[in-house]
């Protein structure tokens, strides 16, 4: 098996764990750029020009050919079949993945399928899981040290993707009600970008259900501070209800102490417990001050969850 990581930094390895010895910074942008574009042949003069663009044509086609050929025999010394890995001729070359191929960017494309496909909140098992392996694959942007145009472009559009299958990720523990889980990918989401008002209101809701009050309420405070300090406005109107919300309803959050994994119960008569009015109060803020309401009344009452 050959392991080709794009994420971070090029890397090309075996499975005995002996990486390939790329040379250059250049070579191994080529040889990225080939990856992404797996299954397309290109011109050797366009691809001189792109990378060699600041040379003439006679000594960028010259550099072209030089670095395939250092990257032809350091393929080769970690088992890569290049012949069929690297189609070439006089005039083109190209990459074509291999069954023996195991490419991280790939993971992510995968999951990216899954994202497309599947509602969140109805998520299987094998589809959170391959969602998870794209996430854990993208160790870090598409080659950190590469400021190319035609890399920062790739670069953008993978980093949307990875933001997007954490999303996924968060919104399916969610409707599971893993709240752990659900903290550990809106973490991850707000490592990435503080400033999605959204994803701060997930982590309030997030810490609420796993029985920390005081860090949901610290929560809004992060967010209020971020969008002041960056973006000089106030959070939402929705955003403020949530806090609002998760005060008002007394005592200890009504699933802290109850089994995360599957959802609250609604009575034998089919109406909704408090616990479960509280959660969709949270979820759904619209409705939450009528169901706020009619939970403060029930827990009054001693009325069973």
């Amino acid at each position: 098996m050959i392991h080709i990581s794009l994420f971070g930094r090029v890397d090309v390895s075996a499975a005995n764990g002996r990486s390939a010895d790329l040379q250059t910074r250049r070579g191994a942008e080529l040889f990225a750029f080939l990856v992404l574009e797996d299954g397309r042949s290109f011109d050797r003069a366009r691809l001189a020009e792109q990378f060699w663009g600041h040379l003439p044509a006679v000594r960028a086609r010259s550099a072209l050919n030089t670095e395939i050929w250092r990257l032809t025999r350091a393929l080769k010394a970690v088992g890569m079949d290049t012949q069929r890995a690297l189609p070439r001729s006089h005039a083109r070359i190209g990459y074509v993945g291999q069954p023996d191929h195991e490419v991280d960017v790939d993971a992510l494309s995968a999951a990216m399928a899954v994202v497309a496909a599947v509602d969140p909140a109805q998520a299987e098992p094998a589809a959170i899981a391959k969602v998870e392996a794209g996430v854990a694959a993208y160790r870090g942007d598409l080659l950190e040290a590469v400021y190319s145009d035609w890399c920062l472009l790739w670069r953008e559009n993978l980093r949307a993707q990875h933001i997007e299958a954490l999303e996924f990720l968060m919104a399916a523990a969610m409707a599971r009600q893993d709240w752990g889980a659900g903290l550990r990918h809106g973490r991850a989401l707000l490592a990435l970008d503080p400033l999605m008002e959204h994803v701060h209101r997930a982590v309030m809701r997030c810490h609420f259900h796993n029985g920390n009050r005081p860090l949901a309420m610290r929560q809004y405070a992060v967010c209020e501070q971020i969008l002041r300090e960056e973006l000089g406005v106030e959070p939402m109107d929705e955003t403020r209800r949530i806090q609002e919300t998760i005060l008002a309803v007394p005592g200890r959050p009504p699933q802290a102490t109850g089994n995360l994994g599957a959802a609250p119960r609604r009575r034998s008569d089919g109406s909704r417990s408090p616990a479960q009015k509280v959660d969709m109060a949270l979820a759904n803020i619209n409705t939450a001050r009528h169901w706020l309401e009619e939970t403060s009344l029930d827990l009054r009452r001693g009325t069973p969850g």
